[in-house]
């Protein structure tokens, strides 16, 4: 699974931007993180994202070596 969510990340990051909300939130599924529905993202790097859900939670999503990273904010 660790290998499929950095996939989606990469592909994030190469993809045109209507497409990057959908793709946020398969890889928020994919590590088991609650979210509702993208509200908002911000891309803050190549592969670094941080996301607003509709449900409340913050979080940044990253790529840090071969690993996607999801910090709580």
């Amino acid at each position: 699974m660790r290998k499929i969510a950095t996939i989606l990340l990469l592909a994030i990051a190469a993809s045109a931007e209507p497409a990057v909300p959908d793709d946020l939130l398969a890889v928020l599924t994919l590590k088991g993180k609650p979210c509702g529905s993208i509200k908002s993202h911000e891309r803050k790097g190549e592969s670094d994202y941080l996301v607003t859900c509709t449900d409340g939670h913050r979080y940044r999503v990253s790529i840090q070596g071969d690993r996607v990273v999801i910090e709580d904010k």
